[in-house]
């Protein structure tokens, strides 16, 4: 084990999490925060604005997810190394590990415990730290990390994972649970968009409407001009007090001016909330000029049917699950689309490097990483309705707070998905023992493989095709339900 090596690998660990942090801090960041729900108090909007440190939280869901990002990036540099043959095996194997440890601890402890303490922090007390009940508070925000912990504790394994490591098992738990969450989330995503992609046309913002939006929010800037140049005349016109702590005591406090400055708050509010709501819809109506368009036809309605074909394909998995099982491994649990686009990928004239003159390539597993590539896709599509979700369940009144808690899962399920996809590489290199590595082999060993430390994905293939039936069927009942009492709601 040399010592340049393993400098190359820590300090490309540290150089990816500094890198990190600052996108974090100059881009990401600030876009979570507007991307943050504007139903905010009038009170708590005017205390974010004029708060121009960074919190602490905002440091800790920082933290977090450049933790994970550099740990998920490291251990597809393993595999990037294992295939071109550099470094030794023991440290390819070495940085795996400890790589895999750090990413499971940040998934399952770090951003729960983060998660947990924002929610629970109190900003209306400045002495949360140094208060007394501050043990009692710490034990309240960890008490559902725990239970989270326990909960995971009690997945079942399959019987032959039971003999493994415990890295082995607690990986195969969280990919258990991490394949319902993906599953849930692409069902999701995938009614969401073919549902929007159908209903488009009822909600294209008219001109008339855009214009009329822009007129009223002149006229409440207009407004809160006036009522700021009232509230300045107002307060000039006023003695202050000096600085002695008696001419403080004595002073009385004025009731109009207290009015008039919660009439400009107020005001302020109400035009962040229609400037907003401009931009949103002239943004839907650029979408919508841009849908109408032969190519945006072509796309979208492409979409559309690549998610319902995938709704049917998890019923077909499912409802047919002797034809899944008859095939191999890495060709179960796919989706039609992906099938046949590996099946014209595989018609392309490539370079002749198999036998008779063919190529060597596995349909089968392109088709299971194509069907993975696009159901990343499902999931970003839907992000923003489950980052938006996230604060709006938690009632969360502040824009810092709100980007620290998508922040926060963002980096949850960045996690959990790259995890997912290193357990569906297996299928496309699958090791030449197809054992796991347990803690009794030599580390020495140059023929160990890293791909021998996970899991088969086709132990979880049944289960994300449940939980994306349930997420459609769920999402599907929401939408309808939504359409039929409320109506369609502009997405601002």
């Amino acid at each position: 084990m040399t010592t340049t090596e393993v400098f190359l690998v820590v300090a490309s660990g540290g150089f990816l999490f500094v890198s990190c942090r600052i996108f974090l801090q100059k881009k990401l960041y600030k876009d979570l925060q507007q991307l943050a729900p504007q139903d905010t108090l009038p009170g708590s909007t005017v205390t974010s604005q004029s708060s121009s440190t960074q919190p602490w939280h905002s440091t800790l869901a920082q933290t977090c997810f450049s933790l994970c990002f550099s740990e998920c990036s490291i251990l597809f540099c393993m595999l990037m190394c294992q295939g071109l043959d550099w470094l030794e095996p023991r440290i390819r194997l070495l940085s795996w590990r400890i790589a895999l440890f750090l990413l499971l601890l940040t998934i399952l402890l770090l951003v729960p415990i983060s998660f947990s303490l924002i929610l629970t922090y109190r900003p209306d007390n400045p002495g949360f730290v140094q208060s007394r009940a501050l043990p009692i508070r710490v034990a309240f925000a960890l008490a559902p990390v725990a239970l989270f912990v326990f909960a995971l504790s009690y997945i079942p394994l399959p019987a032959e994972l039971l003999s493994y490591n415990p890295l082995t098992a607690v990986t195969t738990r969280l990919v258990t649970l991490g394949t319902t969450v993906l599953g849930l989330l692409s069902g999701l995503g995938a009614v969401s968009g073919a549902w929007g992609i159908i209903n488009w046309s009822r909600s294209i913002p008219s001109a008339s409407s855009i214009a009329s939006a822009e007129n009223a929010l002149e006229r409440v800037k207009n407004d809160l001009r006036d009522r700021s140049r009232d509230l300045d005349d107002y307060t000039s016109s006023k003695p202050q007090p000096d600085g002695s702590w008696l001419s403080r005591m004595s002073f009385k406090r004025n009731g109009q001016q207290s009015s008039m400055q919660q009439e400009v708050i107020g005001l302020q509010a109400l035009e962040e909330q229609m400037s907003l709501r401009v931009v949103a819809l002239k943004r839907n109506r650029i979408a919508a000029e841009y849908a109408e368009s032969f190519t945006g036809k072509t796309i979208t309605w492409s979409w559309a049917v690549y998610c319902v074909c995938r709704v049917c394909s998890s019923a077909f998995n499912i409802l047919s699950p002797t034809v899944s099982n008859s095939s191999t491994s890495s060709a179960s649990y796919g989706d039609i689309v992906a099938h046949i686009l590996a099946w014209l990928f595989s018609l392309l004239p490539l370079p002749t490097t198999g036998d008779e003159g063919k190529p060597q390539i596995d349909t089968p597993s392109l088709s299971k990483q194509i069907s993975l590539s696009l159901v990343g896709v499902i999931i970003l599509c839907s992000l923003r309705l489950v980052l938006r979700g996230v604060t709006r369940a938690f009632h969360v009144t502040s824009r810092k707070t709100s980007a620290s808690l998508m922040l926060l899962t963002l980096a949850q399920l960045m996690g959990i998905y790259l995890l997912s996809t290193l357990v569906q590489l297996r299928t496309t290199f699958p090791p030449a023992v197809s054992t796991v590595i347990s803690d009794s082999q030599d580390p020495s060993d140059d023929s160990m493989n890293l791909f021998a430390t996970l899991p088969e994905y086709s132990l979880f293939g049944g289960l994300f095709d449940w939980s994306f039936l349930i997420g459609a069927a769920g999402c599907a009942f929401a939408r309808w339900a939504r359409s039929s009492f409320e109506g369609d709601d502009l997405d601002v």
